[in-house]
């Protein structure tokens, strides 16, 4: 009886740890990239000129990450808000209300 106990512990522990990884990857399924997610990432690279040629390449990882900074450098000028700081604006009418 012990034995049968013992082997339904050590199936069902064994069990677990064999379904952990699956448990884990449906809590993370929130951060998995679509293939669209992922062609439109690839475009954006390529917009500031990283080309994802196939083979191998011993200098890939340095490639795309000079290309991601170059990415995200792009990303931060197109989403500045408003005009640049080299402008100038003048309110009001020029007269005082004194004067009045």
């Amino acid at each position: 009886m012990k034995s049968t106990v013992a082997a339904a512990v050590a199936t069902l522990t064994a069990a677990l740890f064999a379904a952990a990884p699956a448990l884990v990857h449906a809590q993370e399924s929130s951060t998995r990239l679509t293939r669209a997610q992922v062609r439109q990432e690839l475009a954006d690279l390529a917009s500031v000129g990283y080309s994802a040629g196939g083979g191998e390449d011993p200098t890939y990882p340095s490639k795309v990450q000079d290309a991601m900074q170059r990415l995200a450098a792009k990303r931060a000028t197109q989403s500045a808000y408003g005009a640049g700081t080299s402008g100038s604006s003048q309110a009001g009418s020029g007269h005082s209300a004194a004067a009045h």
